[in-house]
């Protein structure tokens, strides 16, 4: 881990570039740090100026009275190397650039100087973040290490929020939405163009900074897939959630050349999958990421994916419902204990009804003061509830909030999230504010508060480092070398040797082996090209299914033998693979990917037309972790079909996770061998087994 504490905590900064006009882009460092008040040494570097804001002035790095923590160049872009190296010279620590014009253009020689502006910084062991970077923002120092500074500070000194973010624009904002939503903000970093200083280095101090409990980040791309993913699971480890919002997500995938598994995974879903394995709480948008950080800053995790929701309007409850069911969220089954201490606090015409929740106490709650409040401490009582949604229509009756400081009382003691809604706007600021002033989070819609829950369990779930190393492949299959040549036939005996269940199969020359073949295997049969050169062998012609005696076995082996010769002249011929029918009442599709910036991926998902339509696939990176097969059918749409629905027979889970297990020892034996792996169509038998029907072997380009 690099050491980026002179970023973080400087004691003495250089402005070079610093100019008089303390409004324009080059002066407004030196107004803000002067404003700022601290006790930090300032030094603007200006041949041409003696003094500016009060501050001696320096005309080159070189005769700085000492080697500064920070510098902020703000030169334009044709000077900035020059500043680099001079800065680099006098033994500064860090250089940020916030001069543009580099990597971010289609210019070559913007890109050449942002290289040798890299290389000048690890040359001198000087780093450097950006260029293009609006800095650093230290909102409980009140320290802008940048030209743009709304001239907030946060609204306490705890500081245990960052946002990282590669965009300036992105950062500033965001943290300003936090301001105003009261979330207890520290650092705010802007990466630019990564030159040399990444967001996973960013991600990695602030992992280990024992103030920062929660961390928010926007990124256009991630170059560093391990450390990233390490710094994922670091975080998870220390009970740290990582917010994460990835832009440019329908970028397509690079790697769809030959195989399938490529073409699902592409570059956005396995980041994707491999984000929710390591818990990391993705969004979308940018108006997720307030709430979720709100939610995530009270520092409690759910003790379980069930939620309850006490509220005064019958539509809070009724969108709390539909979110819970469109997130999988379970709404807790309330305990005869619980449900006593409720009713207790409903209104007459409820009490000879059942209790169901959300609990909706309608209006009538109004007539006793404590009665949404008092619900909640029940509810919070209750080990079948993970967390706690509250929510009121405007001020919570006329008696104008009396209860929030009880409210306040219980959720700073409950060891399970409670979370606050308040549905109207403005009206409702004094209520917002004195509940924030209480650390209690407040979102503005019940289904907010649902998907917060719900993606901060997904945190609590994601296993740690611990459970991680707890988990021990029970098989003693030796280490299976490499095909020599591959083919469908070698790679299906091949994975035979590896336990998976593959299609009872038999490789023929001619015709004739053909039909000896199928009488072996048992009719039906499929009959199907055999070559090295041919990837896709429906393409060419060379599949025919359903074959039932010897004379169609006899006529499809010499067809599909012609069609491959016609459409591939140049492949080699092996002859073709006689394989015994298997009657699927579904099909999966699994295998390897192997992603370039995340390496060895496994795939799991819904096959046939179901991979073709709907994506539904999900991944895992290794090492796998506890339950990796029943986590992955979690996450795919259609998990219902996996597991019965519809008075269909659930897949075996031991035979699948078999299976997770088989490829994941293949990717652990031949590494950086294996260049992919399609396993497609994977039936699923009436009884539930799985069995491999098709499989395609690739290694890796040397």
């Amino acid at each position: 881990m690099r050491n980026l504490t002179p970023l973080f905590a400087p004691r003495s900064i250089a402005v070079v570039g610093a100019s008089s006009n303390l409004m324009g882009l080059a002066g407004r460092p030196i107004a803000y740090l002067s404003e700022s008040g601290l006790d930090i040494a300032v030094y603007p570097v200006n041949p041409t100026r003696d003094e500016i804001g009060g501050f001696k002035v320096y005309p080159d790095p070189a005769s700085l009275p000492e080697a500064p923590d920070v510098g902020l160049v703000v030169v334009p872009a044709a000077a900035v190397v020059e500043a680099i190296e001079g800065l680099a010279k006098r033994g500064c620590k860090v250089a940020v650039v916030i001069s543009s014009g580099f990597g971010e253009g289609d210019r070559a020689e913007g890109a050449d100087a942002q290289d040798r502006m890299r290389d000048i910084a690890r040359e001198h062991g000087m780093l450097l973040l950006g260029p293009n970077t609006l800095g650093v923002h230290d909102y409980v120092r009140g320290l802008p290490l940048s030209f743009v500074w709304y001239g907030r500070k946060a609204v306490s000194d705890v500081g245990s929020v960052a946002v990282v973010s590669q965009s300036g624009s992105g950062m500033t904002s965001l943290c300003d939405r936090m301001l105003d939503a009261g979330i207890p903000l520290g650092y705010g970093v802007a990466t630019g163009n990564e030159a040399d200083v990444t967001i996973v280095d960013i991600l990695e101090h602030l992992a280990e900074d024992p103030k920062v409990k929660v961390i928010a980040t926007v990124f256009e791309e991630i170059r560093e897939g391990e450390r990233f993913l390490k710094v994922c699971q670091r975080l998870r480890d220390l009970g740290k959630p990582l917010i994460a919002m990835k832009v440019g997500r329908t970028e397509s995938g690079s790697a769809m050349v030959k195989s399938h598994t490529g073409a699902l995974a592409g570059s956005y879903p396995t980041l994707q999958a491999l984000m929710r394995q390591y818990g990391v709480l993705e969004v979308t948008d940018l108006d997720q990421i307030p709430p979720m950080v709100a939610v995530a800053a009270l520092g409690k995790l759910p003790t379980s994916n069930s939620i309850a929701v006490v509220t005064n309007s019958g539509g809070a409850a009724a969108i709390s419902a539909d979110r819970a069911d469109e997130l999988g969220v379970t709404l807790a089954e309330l305990s005869p204990a619980t449900q006593v201490k409720v009713k207790e606090n409903l209104p007459d015409f409820a009490q000879e009804q059942p209790v169901h929740n959300p609990i909706d106490v309608t209006a009538q709650s109004m007539q006793k003061r404590f009665a949404l409040v008092d619900i909640v401490e029940a509810l919070l009582e209750d080990d079948g509830v993970g967390a706690v949604i509250h929510a009121v229509p405007s001020s919570g009756g006329p008696e104008g909030g009396q209860w929030v400081d009880k409210y306040c009382g219980l959720s700073h003691n409950a060891t399970k999230p409670v979370v606050g809604v308040i549905l109207s706007g403005r009206e409702s600021d004094h209520l917002r504010n004195r509940l924030r002033d209480g650390n209690v989070p407040v979102l503005s819609s019940p289904g907010e508060a649902v998907e917060a829950i719900s993606l901060l369990h997904r945190f609590v779930s994601a296993p740690t480092s611990a459970q991680i190393a707890a988990v021990k492949s029970s098989s003693s299959t030796p280490k299976i070398p490499l095909p020599t040549v591959i083919t469908e036939n070698t790679t299906l005996n091949w994975l035979a040797e590896y336990g998976v269940p593959v299609a009872s199969q038999r490789l023929a020359a001619n015709a004739q082996e053909a039909v000896a073949a199928a009488d072996e295997v048992g009719y039906p049969v499929a009959v199907k090209i055999s070559s090295p050169d041919i990837a896709h062998k429906t393409e060419v012609g060379g599949v025919v299914l359903g074959l039932t005696s010897a004379e169609e076995v006899a006529e499809a082996t010499a067809r599909v033998m012609a069609n491959a010769a016609a459409a591939t002249p140049h492949a080699a011929l092996e002859g073709v693979t006689v394989s015994r029918m298997v009657k699927p009442v579904l099909e999966l599709i699994s295998g390897i990917h192997k992603d370039d910036t995340f390496g060895h991926v496994i795939l799991l998902g819904l096959g046939g037309i179901w991979a073709e339509i709907l994506g539904d696939v999900t991944m895992r990176g290794l090492p796998l972790g506890p339950d990796a097969a029943e986590r992955m059918v979690d996450e795919l749409q259609g998990a219902a079909l996996l597991r019965g629905a519809r008075g269909r027979t659930p897949v075996n889970k031991k035979s699948l996770a078999g299976l997770i297990d088989a490829l994941a020892r293949i990717v652990a034996d031949h590494g950086d061998a294996l260049g992919g792996l399609d396993l497609n169509p994977v039936a699923v038998t009436e009884d539930g087994e799985i069995v491999v029907l098709d499989a395609a072997l690739y290694l890796a380009e040397s």
